[in-house]
C-alpha cells in the first residue's frame, strides 16, 4: 500500500506524509512539540502493517509508558481499524517486549528460573504482593551463569523493602517485577550466544519496529533497538532531543545520536507545529529552541488553565488556588499513599481526573478497584470534614481507620508530615476562590497541551531562561517542556523558592 492509497491520510502535511510513508528501512523522525508525532507514528504503523499484509511476521510499536502506548494504539485503531492490530501485530510498552524476550530464553533453556518456570507473572512492584519493612538490605534478582538467583545487597539508605526470603519464594512461584526482568535480560545480553538467539528470534517473528520517545531510552532499551536493527527489521525511532526528561530513570539521550549514526538511520523532521495559536507563543517556542534568552510576562493564576513547575513542592507553595495532582514523585510510603487517595477524590471532584499517582497508591496499599469503590464514600466524607473545622489529627485517624478496613498494609504512626498533607488539602478546600487550577510538574505535563499555561520558576530558573537554554542539559530541557505546553500564552506566576 502506498501513502496515497491509505484512505485515512487526509489532512497530513507534506513533511508528515514523507515521514510516514518513506521506504527507508532505518528512519529517525525528529518531532518538535505539537508537530503531529503520534499521528505520523500511527500512519507509519498502518503503512508498514498493510504493505505486506500476508506476512506472518509482526509489525510492533512500543513506547515507555502505558498512557503513551494507549494513545498510539487508539490512534492506530481510529485511522486504520481493528485489522491493523490483528495478531501478531501489536502496540505495547517496551517492558512487554522485555518480558517476551525473557520468556523466549526460558523456553529455549538459555535462562533457568527457580522451580523450572517458563511462563512468568510480571508485576509492577514487589509491594503488590509482599509485605515490606524498613531495611538497609535490598533483595536483588540476578543471573548466576544462566540460573536466576536472589541476593541480598546492602544499600546506603533504609527503605521499605521485602525480605530476601520472601522474594526468593515469590520467584519459586513464577513471579517477578518489571525491574527484575530488565536486569536479567540486560545481563543475559552480555552472553554472545544469547545475543544471537534473541537476534534470530526477532528476525523470525517481526519485520518492523517503531519506537516512540527514543530519547527516553535507557541502556537496555537502546541495546534492544540496536538488536532489532541488526536482526534486519525495519526500525523507526521517533523523538525530540529537547524533550528528554528521564535521566533520573537511567535514560541515555546523549547516546541516541551514536545509535542513529551506527545503525545508519536517515533523519526526517517534523518541524511545523500545530500547537501555537498565537504569534506570541510561536515566537517564544522559536526563541527557546534557538537558545535565545527570554523573559516571561507576569500573569495571574485565575487566567491560566494549569500551573507547571519543576518540583511538586513548588506547586504546593504557589498558593491556595493551585491544587497539585501529587504530593511528591513517589507514593511508596503507606501514609502518603493514603493521602494520595484522598487527594485523588478531590481532583476527580474538581477536575474529573485522578491524582497523578493514584494507581501507585492503590498498589502500595494493596487496594483493588472494588475496595476503592467501597472506600470512596468515606474519602468524600473526610473531604467534607476538611472543609470544616474538625481537628486534623482526628481526620487523620479517620483516614487511617478507613484505609485499614480495606488494606492489609500496616500504616505507620502519625507523623507531622502526615498532618501537613491534610493541612495543604484544607487550604485548597477553604480557598476563597471558586476555581482551583491544577498543578503539574514538567514531567507530568510532557505530551499535553493547554490554551493558557502558568509557570512557577525559581530565581535560578528565571536566570537560566535569560541566558538561553541548551538541549544537552536536562534541567534546561525540563524548562523547555514546561514552556512549550501552551497553545496561546505562557506566563510566570509567583516565583518558587529559592
Amino acid at each position: 500500500m502506498t501513502v496515497t492509497d491509505a484512505g485515512s491520510n487526509g489532512g497530513l502535511t507534506h513533511e508528515q506524509l514523507i515521514a510516514a510513508g518513506t521506504p527507508l528501512r532505518r528512519l529517525y523522525i525528529e518531532a518538535a512539540p505539537g508537530s503531529g508525532k503520534t499521528t505520523v507514528a500511527a500512519q507509519r504503523f498502518g503503512i508498514q502493517r498493510f504493505r505486506d499484509a500476508n506476512s506472518p511476521r509482526a509489525v510492533i510499536a512500543v513506547s515507555f509508558t502505558r498512557s503513551a502506548t494507549a494513545e498510539l494504539r487508539d490512534r492506530v485503531l481510529s485511522q486504520w481499524g481493528s485489522a491493523a492490530l490483528a495478531w501478531p501485530h501489536r502496540i505495547v510498552t517496551l517492558d512487554t517486549i522485555v518480558c517476551d524476550l525473557l520468556t523466549h530464553l526460558l523456553h529455549t533453556g538459555h535462562v533457568q528460573w527457580p522451580g523450572g518456570h517458563r511462563q512468568l507473572t510480571v508485576i509492577d512492584h514487589w509491594r503488590v504482593c509482599l509485605d515490606t519493612s524498613w531495611s538497609q538490605r535490598e533483595p536483588v534478582v540476578v543471573l548466576d551463569g544462566r540460573q536466576v538467583v536472589t541476593r541480598s545487597v546492602p544499600q546506603t539508605h533504609r527503605a521499605p523493602r521485602p525480605t530476601t526470603a520472601a522474594v526468593r519464594q515469590a520467584l519459586a512461584e513464577g513471579l517477578c517485577t518489571h525491574q527484575d526482568a530488565r536486569r536479567l535480560l540486560e545481563s543475559a545480553l552480555t552472553d554472545s550466544d544469547i545475543h544471537d538467539v534473541l537476534r534470530s528470534y526477532l528476525a523470525d517473528s517481526a519485520r518492523a519496529l517503531i519506537v516512540d520517545e527514543i530519547f527516553d531510552a535507557n541502556a537496555l532499551d537502546l541495546a534492544l533497538v540496536q538488536l532489532a536493527a541488526s536482526a534486519g527489521l525495519d526500525v523507526t525511532v521517533v523523538g525530540d532531543p529537547w524533550q528528554a526528561l528521564y535521566g533520573f530513570r537511567g535514560a541515555r539521550p546523549d547516546e541516541v545520536p551514536a545509535l542513529i549514526t551506527q545503525a545508519r538511520f536517515i533523519q526526517r523532521d517534523l518541524s511545523t507545529s500545530f500547537r501555537w495559536k498565537s504569534a506570541r507563543q510561536q515566537l517564544l517556542a522559536d526563541q527557546l529552541r534557538q537558545g535565545h534568552g527570554v523573559t516571561l510576562a507576569q500573569g495571574q493564576a485565575a487566567d491560566t488553565d494549569v500551573l507547571l513547575a519543576l518540583q511538586w513542592s513548588f506547586l504546593w507553595d504557589a498558593g491556595p488556588q493551585i491544587l497539585p495532582l501529587a504530593y511528591s514523585s513517589s507514593t511508596g510510603q503507606p501514609q502518603e499513599a493514603a493521602c494520595t487517595l484522598l487527594l485523588s477524590e478531590l481532583t476527580q471532584r474538581t477536575f474529573g481526573d485522578h491524582a497523578t499517582f493514584h494507581n501507585d497508591a492503590l498498589i502500595t496499599l494493596g487496594i483493588d478497584h472494588q475496595a476503592l469503590q467501597r472506600l470512596r464514600p468515606r474519602l468524600s466524607a473526610l473531604l467534607e470534614d476538611l472543609s470544616g473545622t474538625k481537628e486534623l489529627a482526628e481526620i487523620h485517624s479517620s483516614l487511617t481507620a478507613a484505609i485499614q478496613e480495606e488494606s492489609a498494609r500496616t500504616l505507620p504512626r502519625r507523623h507531622p508530615t502526615h498532618i501537613a498533607r491534610l493541612e495543604r488539602l484544607r487550604t485548597r478546600l477553604q480557598a476563597p476562590t471558586r476555581r482551583l487550577v491544577p498543578g503539574l510538574t514538567a514531567h507530568q505535563a510532557k505530551g499535553r497541551e493547554w490554551d493558557h499555561v502558568g509557570v512557577s520558576l525559581t530565581t535560578a530558573e528565571r536566570e537560566t531562561l535569560r541566558q538561553g537554554l541548551r538541549p544537552d542539559n536536562e534541567d534546561h530541557r525540563k524548562l523547555y517542556v514546561a514552556l512549550t505546553r501552551a497553545r496561546q500564552t505562557t506566563v510566570m506566576l509567583q516565583s518558587a523558592t529559592p
